[in-house]
């Protein structure tokens, strides 16, 4: 079982945010890793009276969530979302591969855009089942391997060969320094911009415009997290056309300015 010691992007004032829980995350076995990006588990214990609300960007995964009390499937979403943390538990969170559900799911990704499945049925699995289990466990390994065990008839659902192909395109969108457009991805991948555009629709569910514009709010909160850059900053350093157009990002996908994200509103 390998710790994922990764930064962690995509948690909205995660420096103050990590004092609040303990969260730990490892990465699948070599054969999962076409179905799974990681397991993640985090736990809080908070005074009576004191909670966390944990606000995180929008995420276009896949996450199975066991709770205490319930199992759900959160699909892909499109804007801010957060969760309420108060007295003493966990959540145990399996995010899976970009598209790997793609043929597991009874309607396309698309439809799951915002959505969150109570008790969701998903083909091959018995997750009432697989809940009862988790709950009992308090070993990341035996977690693990629990989930490993019992996720693994959903391996080959889809076709292995395209959400490779979309993975490394959003790969490409996180750590390429010059794709700022679908034009840009397209000159870069070889791909039309009408083929990207179906792929991502098809194994994502959100369009490759909006993966680009979210990673690079990714850079964008890491820099502001760090304290040491102004939004001119930013601009130059993105590459915006001008400092409009950032706060337009962030207004449309964080329903904030870098300003107000800056004073921890």
């Amino acid at each position: 079982m390998q710790l994922n010691n990764q930064a962690i992007s995509g948690v909205l004032h995660q420096t103050k945010s990590a004092t609040h829980y303990t969260l730990r995350r490892y990465f699948p076995s070599s054969a999962l890793a076409c179905l799974i990006e990681q397991f993640w588990f985090v736990d809080w214990d908070l005074p009576r009276g004191v909670h966390h609300v944990q606000k995180n960007l929008p995420d276009p995964n896949f996450h199975l969530v066991f709770s205490p009390t319930n199992c759900e499937l959160i699909g892909p979403v499109s804007k801010v979302y957060d969760y309420k943390m108060t007295g003493k538990s966990g959540l145990i969170g399996v995010k899976f591969t970009l598209g790997a559900l793609e043929g597991a799911l009874p309607k396309p990704i698309e439809d799951f855009i915002d959505t969150s499945i109570p008790t969701p049925n998903l083909s091959l699995l018995d997750l009432q089942n697989l809940h009862q289990v988790l709950i009992k466990v308090q070993d990341d390994k035996v977690r693990v391997d629990t989930l490993e065990k019992a996720l693994s008839p959903l391996c080959n659902q889809s076709n292995q060969q395209e959400v490779k192909l979309v993975n490394q395109l959003v790969a490409d969108i996180k750590n390429q320094t010059n794709i700022y457009s679908v034009a840009d991805l397209a000159k870069h991948s070889g791909l039309s911009i009408r083929t990207l555009q179906r792929k991502f629709k098809k194994y994502v569910g959100l369009s490759p415009k909006f993966l680009i514009r979210k990673y690079r709010l990714h850079q964008a909160l890491a820099l502001l997290d760090d304290a040491t850059l102004g939004i001119q900053d930013l601009v130059l350093k993105l590459d915006y056309v001008d400092q409009a157009h950032l706060i337009n990002d962030f207004k449309n996908i964080l329903g904030t300015t870098p300003g107000r994200y800056t004073d921890g509103i």
